[in-house]
């Protein structure tokens, strides 16, 4: 067996044994030392490993485990749970507090209700495969979804809660996404340094009539997830 087949095969075990720490493997000379080659035969073995699609390399960012990479297709349906079962993750989320508040002049706005209006705040954080990918807050109207806090009580998914509500039915009305770098609260729930850049995602979903129900913005690991955007010609 070839030494790049030797490293190819250590590798395969450690990601099947879930060795690498937030899914990312060590540097080069990390790995080549470890195993006592040269770095053109760590790289042979990952560049191998990533054509059969158990390992991701982002140039100048590092190396990570597929596993924990999320492709997501952005259209009217604003189920992110759904699409990532989809796709064969374990996924889950926590949700962090529910409090009745009131909000933001722009963020009203985005709601179409007044500045006083009250309304469900929301906060949590989405995991894949046990770690960390996306953390952020959600404002429902009170008025339009009223119950909402109980409406989560045994249960993390809004789609289940609006469901509770009454709301059966709801799609994307528009995303926006944006780059930044994470607050420190941010990255401490992501598990990443404050100054890995994350995505920033806002976006506001709507009743089939057009009411809408949601505004939410959401802190996203960008090294671990894509937006994937089609045109019909």
């Amino acid at each position: 067996m070839k030494r790049w087949e030797l490293v190819r095969s250590a590798l395969l075990n450690d990601i099947d044994a879930g060795a690498f720490q937030d899914g990312r493997l060590p540097g080069d000379f990390v790995l080549a030392d470890r195993f006592g080659v040269n770095r053109h035969t760590v790289r042979n073995a990952i560049k191998v490993l990533e054509s059969e699609g158990a390992l991701r390399v982002q140039h100048g960012v590092g190396t990570f485990v597929a596993d924990d990479f999320v492709s997501h297709k952005l259209n009217s349906d604003p189920r992110f749970t759904y699409k990532l079962l989809g796709q064969n993750k374990s996924v889950k989320r926590e949700i962090l507090s529910i409090n009745e508040t009131s909000v933001e002049p722009d963020i009203a706005s985005h709601l179409n209700i007044a500045p006083s209006a009250l309304v469900t705040e929301v906060r949590s954080t989405s995991f894949i495969n046990d770690w960390p990918l996306a953390t952020g807050t959600s404002y429902y109207p009170a008025a339009r979804v009223p119950g909402l806090a109980t409406a989560f009580e045994g249960m993390n998914s809004p789609t289940a809660a609006l469901k509770r509500c009454g709301i059966a039915e709801y799609k994307r009305k528009w995303t926006r996404i944006t780059a930044r770098r994470p607050s420190p609260q941010e990255a401490q729930l992501l598990r990443i340094s404050s100054s890995s850049p994350v995505l920033f995602e806002t976006n506001v979903d709507v009743t089939p009539d057009g009411l809408p129900i949601k505004y939410a913005f959401s802190v996203i690991r960008s090294d671990r997830y894509e937006y994937l955007i089609e045109t019909n010609e």
